[in-house]
């Protein structure tokens, strides 16, 4: 007879009573077992097919309630046990959830805290960095920016700070934002500001194509009638259009002549021998504080305008030579070409073909300007107004 037959004749009331009495102290002793096995799982040995041989070898009396009742804390217990398993596969995929998907999106956006180089003293230079140094000396006069920190938030977002370490009007003005996924906010308008683009009027130059339009301060005679308004004590960037266009050595030539300080000079390319393209406002810092970045100086000879400042071996006023300034020029452009994700983000007003060419016309020609712009106070600029090669001025609020 199996001991299923047996529970069977226990629970129709067939057993005699010493059978009875044997079949319930087996059920007492597998509740036991199966009471100590749940409130202690850790013994893997004993499992329910070592409690069914423990059933098995006895033929005595069974209790219903007490079966029922064994049946649901096994019931439980294995309840337990799944609910382990999920919990352990939950956690683990909170884990993976918390700690490798961040990194997973980071990767798929631009990442402002990647270090590009060390410095010789040992400082760590950032692409934020990098990027707002070339950014802002190309496209945005008078809000030169070198120095740039950034802080990661995790899935692509970055609490970022843009730092003003040179100040002309005494005022300091770091500049506070956030990346989130390739998208740039930043909480003040003084840093990547764009100046109009018909700041400069290069189609009053004899053989330069520009925006066509008037200028920003209207006409000639409304632009000079303006700078009279200016404030005394206010900075203000100033926009000035030459009257021709000059080779760089013949714009070093002029400021030292008419002892004129440009600030940035407005980069113009040589389509052909008798015609010259200023298609937006780009340029190069003239006289500059410079920064002391880590790079590939390989790949971008001297894009840091500190290593054209360190290029002049003298103590005076001297300027960089043609050669060095080209390829600092050349090296902004190439370097706004390669990392074109932050370019656009910061609003890059041309597009990289037109930065190609620029790259192709001075690698041809050479360094070509039709203006300039210099920070400066209603005197000074008044007195630069008045030089027989200005042709328009046209000036905004330093902010």
């Amino acid at each position: 007879m199996t001991y299923k037959e047996l529970l069977n004749l226990y629970k129709n009331g067939q057993l005699s009573d010493e059978q009875k009495k044997a079949v319930k102290a087996d059920i007492e002793k597998q509740e036991a077992i199966s009471e100590f096995l749940f409130e202690n799982d850790e013994i893997p040995e004993l499992e329910d097919s070592c409690l069914k041989a423990e059933i098995a070898q006895s033929d005595n009396d069974f209790d219903e309630k007490r079966f029922q009742k064994m049946i649901k804390k096994s019931i439980r217990k294995a309840f337990l046990k799944l609910g382990v398993g999920v919990g352990v596969i939950v956690l683990a995929l909170v884990i993976v959830a918390s700690t490798v998907m961040p990194n997973i999106v980071d990767a798929m956006y631009y990442d402002p805290t990647k270090i590009v180089g060390t410095t010789e003293e040992g400082n760590n230079t950032s692409r934020l960095s990098v990027d707002t140094m070339v950014y802002t000396e190309l496209f945005t006069p008078g809000y030169y920016r070198n120095k740039a920190y950034a802080s990661h938030k995790g899935y692509g977002k970055y609490d970022v700070e843009i730092f003003q370490s040179f100040t002309i009007n005494g005022q300091i003005n770091n500049v506070y934002g956030r990346i989130d996924k390739n998208t740039l906010t930043l909480f003040s308008d003084s840093v990547f500001k764009l100046p109009a683009q018909n700041v400069f009027t290069p189609d009053n130059i004899s053989g330069v194509m520009g925006h066509g339009g008037a200028g920003a301060a209207g006409n000639q005679e409304s632009a000079l009638r303006k700078l009279s308004e200016l404030d005394e004590t206010d900075y203000y960037v100033a926009y000035i259009t030459f009257d021709k266009v000059m080779n760089y050595d013949e714009f070093v030539a002029w400021s030292k002549d008419n002892d004129i300080y440009p600030h940035w000079g407005a980069v113009c390319r040589k389509q052909d021998e008798k015609t010259y393209i200023a298609d937006g406002v780009l340029g190069f810092n003239y006289f500059a504080f410079g920064g002391a970045q880590a790079y590939d100086r390989e790949k971008y000879p001297y894009l840091d305008y500190g290593d054209v400042i360190k290029s002049v071996d003298s103590d005076g006023l001297k300027l960089a030579s043609s050669d060095v300034i080209q390829k600092h020029v050349t090296s902004m452009l190439s370097y706004a070409i390669d990392n074109d994700t932050f370019f656009e983000m910061a609003g890059c007003p041309i597009s990289e073909s037109e930065l190609m060419m620029y790259i192709e016309s001075i690698e041809d020609y050479g360094l070509f300007t039709y203006g300039f712009a210099m920070v400066a106070q209603k005197d000074e600029i008044l007195k630069t107004s008045k030089n027989e090669n200005v042709s328009y001025i046209c000036t905004a609020p330093l902010n």
